[in-house]
């Protein structure tokens, strides 16, 4: 999948080299795929490209740990007690429905200009789906294996580890892929709202200056990242049921 993937973006730059050639495109309106690398490669001499991309990703990671972590945490206080699913789901579906861009503003006026505020937005984007792939996962465990815990006496923990995790990761897995996705766009908001570093920040500041080839090299940059978290959480996802099917 991933051979297919990198001959698919090499085929996307040699039509897009292409077109731009053949109809004498301005680099003002679409630079080529040489002038868009002569940015990047001027960004990363100049303005500290790496840096930037480092702030990015340590925003995504940390939001998205927290969101995934809180996410399973409530999936399993809703299972255990569904009372506490029907007086929390008006604040979720609150935060979840809320346009991010409007959230984006208030995070940056309590927390400030530095990674809080993304980390945060992140981590409300990364929370829905992880809960309710989890939930979904923990609601439709075989019940012959609870009753089979029941008889054994297994402790909370051991029923989690051994019965409800391994049932849940295909539900759990496929909400976390979305979220994927997700924080990598709210990461960006976050940025692009108000920030002095980072890769939206970049983007931002291209965009101010009508720099094309600056907002399409952070737009490629940015996708790339996504698309990297994107596989290596699905070599972590191939790996955890691996590891479970086995056990």
């Amino acid at each position: 999948m991933l051979k297919r993937g990198i001959a698919g973006l090499v085929l996307i730059v040699a039509l897009w080299g292409g077109g731009v050639f053949l109809f004498n495109v301005p680099d003002y309106l679409l630079p080529s795929p040489a002038a868009v690398m002569a940015r990047m490669a001027f960004l990363y001499e100049n303005a500290s490209l790496l840096n930037h991309v480092y702030v990015t990703v340590m925003e995504i990671f940390w939001g998205f740990l927290a969101g995934f972590l809180a996410g399973i945490l409530a999936a399993l206080l809703f299972a255990r007690f569904p009372v506490s699913e029907r007086m929390s789901t008006p604040l979720i579906l609150l935060l979840q429905t809320a346009p991010k861009i409007a959230i984006a503003p208030l995070l940056l006026l309590w927390l400030g200009l530095g990674p809080a505020p993304k980390i945060v937005l992140v981590a409300i984007v990364t929370f829905f789906p992880v809960m309710t792939g989890m939930l979904s996962g923990l609601r439709f465990v075989n019940k012959s294996y609870l009753d089979l815990a029941r008889v054994l006496k297994l402790s909370p923990l051991q029923r989690f580890l051994h019965i409800e995790l391994p049932s849940a990761l295909p539900t759990l897995f496929a909400g976390a892929t979305v979220a994927t996705t997700l924080a990598m766009t709210a990461a960006v908001i976050g940025e692009l709202m108000g920030a002095n570093e980072g890769v939206g920040y970049l983007l931002s500041s291209g965009q101010e200056n009508a720099d094309t080839a600056t907002v399409i090299g952070m737009v490629l940059l940015l996708s790339l990242m996504g698309w990297s978290f994107y596989e290596l959480f699905e070599a972590l996802r191939r790996r955890m049921e691996a590891r479970f099917a086995e056990g």
